[in-house]
């Protein structure tokens, strides 16, 4: 969102975003270059990479924002057993946090039941009783508490968006790449800032209210954005480890100029 305004000032080039309701209507729109580009779950972009070769990662989103939210009356991660538990995609790293947060509190994923929601379901679904917790970015888990559904028992940092990218788009366009870097960076300096300029931009491109907008975008980090293969590697491996996914691309030909070392 903020990109869109900071390249507004470039006479040369102009971004021009579109809303999609699902990953699957994201990543078709990409494989029939609808769009050009799109910012995607990280584990959707590697599942998308298996058919689409010409699918190229940039950079990543954000870090960080990844948080678990528990109905009121959750204790603790033992009284999810036999409950409903949302997470927004199969292939997401929200279900990788789930899957290593289960492990590490001695609960199979067979003793809860775990469930595909889009993020804007989750805290009224909350809030209906139809589930008991849920994993997602914020400011879905800022939702929850503010409309006293529930409360963020655990927040993650780490991968969980990121841009990518139709390989033809920088084609006869050897300024386009250093540009389109150039836009993102300055964007992302002005989101982590948390000053009123990220604050408005938000406001005008989506629906929340102000006082979720001001607590929720603490918890997202937009430093450091470039995804070196040690990270890349780290990430996979877990999503490996945790089912998340079964087949890894290379990082060198996947990641946009395997530039971020």
């Amino acid at each position: 969102m903020l990109m869109e305004d900071v390249a507004s000032a470039d006479a040369d080039y102009k971004v021009e975003l579109h809303r999609f309701t699902s990953w699957q209507e994201i990543v078709e729109a990409l494989r029939t270059k609808r769009v050009d580009g799109a910012s995607v779950l990280f584990e959707v972009a590697l599942r998308a990479r298996e058919t689409d070769r010409e699918l190229r990662l940039h950079s990543l989103s954000h870090r960080g924002g990844n948080v678990i939210v528990v109905a009121n009356g959750i204790e603790s991660y033992r009284d999810l057993i036999g409950r409903n538990v949302a997470i927004p995609h199969r292939l997401s790293p929200q279900h990788t946090l789930l899957k290593s947060v289960l492990e590490r509190e001695g609960i199979a994923p067979s003793e809860i039941n775990i469930i595909e929601l889009s993020p804007a379901e989750m805290p009224f679904s909350m809030a209906s009783g139809s589930i008991s917790a849920y994993v997602v970015a914020e400011p879905w888990g800022t939702v929850a508490e503010s409309n006293g559904a529930g409360r963020i028992i655990e927040a993650s940092g780490g991968v969980c968006c990121v841009l990518a990218f139709n390989e033809g788009v920088f084609e006869g366009e050897p300024l386009l790449e250093a540009k389109l870097l150039e836009w993102f960076n300055a964007a992302a300096e002005i989101a982590d800032e948390k000053g009123e300029r990220a604050v408005e931009c938000l406001k005008y491109h989506s629906s929340f209210s102000e006082t979720v907008i001001r607590e929720s975008i603490h918890k997202t980090d937009y430093s450091e954005l470039a995804l070196s293969k040690e990270e890349y590697d780290r990430v996979t491996a877990a999503a490996l480890k945790y089912d998340t996914l079964r087949y890894i691309p290379p990082y060198e030909g996947f990641v946009l100029g395997g530039a971020y070392d």
